[in-house]
């Protein structure tokens, strides 16, 4: 019995396989052509919509650029107060050197935020300011220290004094600068919550 059930099930698939071999492909809907290419559409529209979901979810939102823009702006606002009080040469140079990695770590947040970028880029600018105000200060610094007793030496440690002096006017003006940059972030960052 059980060989007359599996020879008529053969049957019925053999002879809806002939029926369906017997009906043109053009009056089904979805004929094979029509399907691979509606396939490979889906494919492509899959792939756009996975692109702008991504591009849209990876980007920052507004909170998330300020809350990075000011930790970075704070960590070098904060350099100042842990060495204030060292006037050395190695100090003063460590210091430039460290704002010269704030600068570049500011540099290189990814900002997307039209008004955070127009803070951005003169905070860079203001670090860099610093950095270089202080490294000059540095070696002024070095240059006094090695002078010789001598009137020459005088005159080394008098051009030092004024080198450092208008450095120290640079770096106070790069400071007074990105003090004003930092209020401005700050007001814009809170206007946001």
């Amino acid at each position: 019995m059980s060989q007359l059930n599996r020879k008529s099930t053969i049957d019925n698939r053999q002879s809806s396989d002939a029926l369906y071999d017997k009906i043109p492909e053009s009056t089904f809907f979805c004929n094979r052509g029509f399907m691979y290419f509606f396939r490979k559409q889906i494919a492509i529209l899959l792939i756009v919509v996975a692109c702008c979901t991504l591009t849209v979810s990876c980007s920052d939102s507004r909170a998330v650029q300020c809350t990075k823009f000011t930790k970075i702006v704070n960590k070098g606002n904060a350099l100042i107060d842990v060495d204030k009080d060292r006037n050395d040469a190695a100090t003063t140079d460590n210091l430039a050197k460290n704002f010269n990695l704030i600068a570049n770590e500011l540099e290189a947040l990814r900002i997307t935020d039209p008004t955070l970028k127009e803070i951005q880029k003169p905070s860079v600018k203001s670090f860099q300011e610093i950095s270089q105000a202080l490294g000059d200060i540095s070696k002024s610094l070095q240059a006094g220290n090695l002078a010789s007793t001598s009137i020459e030496g005088r005159e080394q440690i008098q051009t030092a004094q004024a080198d450092i002096i208008r450095a120290g006017q640079q770096a106070n003006q790069a400071a007074a600068n990105q003090d004003a940059l930092t209020s401005k972030l700050i007001n814009y960052c809170k206007s946001n919550r």
